[in-house]
């Protein structure tokens, strides 16, 4: 067990995880170099805005692309962009790299909606630890109650483009 704020949070809402501490990771192409030996789906994260500013959290498999028109549809969005460091910062209190939904923690007002892929269903999820230098693995099931305990409600849904 660590110190560090994000797991005694974990901890008080008894959920489990393994974690693996290695180098920082900023982006999929990093992973390439990060052998990761936690159980689970390595997810990645998204997190999107359309015109009208309203925001989502997409999280995914990390080797999979994404639809963004789908994804769209899915939280009833306009077209969908990327949101910038500062915005990232100001909703999630995060910068690039260390995405997770574990951010969702941050998001007081729940003005992030949150988009789960559905295939995480029944399986562990592989995350950052609101660091990129570490990964957890944790239960789908447990991700879920942690997203419902901040107060979010959450969607899952297919979010690939077809390949």
């Amino acid at each position: 067990m660590t110190n560090e704020p994000i797991f005694q949070t974990l901890d008080s809402l008894n959920i489990s995880y393994e974690i693996q501490e290695h180098k920082a990771i900023f982006s999929e192409e990093d992973t390439k170099d990060v052998v990761i030996t936690l159980e689970g789906i390595d997810v990645k994260n998204l997190f999107v805005k359309d015109k009208n500013h309203n925001y989502g959290l997409v999280s995914m498999n990390l080797h999979r692309r994404a639809d963004l028109k789908k994804i769209a549809a899915q939280f009833g969005f306009g077209r969908l962009s990327f949101c910038n460091p500062d915005e990232l910062m100001q909703y999630l209190n995060i910068t690039p790299g260390s995405v997770s939904p574990l951010c969702l923690m941050f998001d007081a007002n729940c003005a992030v909606k949150v988009l789960y892929d559905q295939s995480f269903e029944n399986h562990n999820v592989v995350i950052h630890p609101l660091r990129n230098t570490a990964s957890i693995s944790i239960k789908f099931d447990d991700l879920k109650r942690f997203t419902e305990h901040f107060g979010h409600k959450l969607m899952t849904g297919d979010v690939y483009k077809e390949e």
